[in-house]
């Protein structure tokens, strides 16, 4: 008899446990969402910096005509608006990180083109040209 209190109490501290553990578990923590916004802005901004290195590297191999086509789809306005400007990095130092990235993004492409033999790419992917001139051609409407 004994025996059976013994185990009945174990069980009933066991069950009190891990009753708060499953509280926990279905509140989502106070910072999800937070971590959900800072993780869409940096894709976002890997994007945006992807795409500057190939339209400085198509300008670079001498696809594009010239840099002020390609401007509005670079440039740091372009940056904010692309990211969005209600993000959760919203200070100074932040936007000097991103715009140094920016700046380093632009010099990789130039780079790239610049290394002999890059620029036969577009040679064999003669898509990825009509592809950025499709780009700033839309970009050029928008404005």
């Amino acid at each position: 008899m004994r025996c059976r209190g013994i185990i009945a109490l174990i069980i009933v501290a066991l069950l009190a446990g891990s009753l708060p553990a499953a509280a926990q578990q279905v509140d989502p923590p106070a910072g999800s969402l937070r971590a959900r916004i800072k993780a869409r802005y940096l894709e976002k901004r890997d994007r945006f910096l992807h795409r500057t290195k190939d339209l400085y590297f198509a300008l670079g191999c001498k696809v594009l005509g010239s840099e002020a086509g390609i401007l509005p789809l670079t440039s740091s306005q372009s940056y904010l608006a692309f990211i969005g400007e209600q993000t959760i990095v919203d200070t100074q130092e932040e936007r000097l990180k991103d715009e140094s990235l920016r700046q380093a993004a632009v010099q990789e492409g130039l780079d790239r083109a610049a290394r002999p033999g890059e620029c036969d790419y577009y040679r064999r992917h003669p898509q990825a040209a009509e592809a950025a001139r499709r780009a700033i051609a839309e970009a050029s409407v928008k404005q």
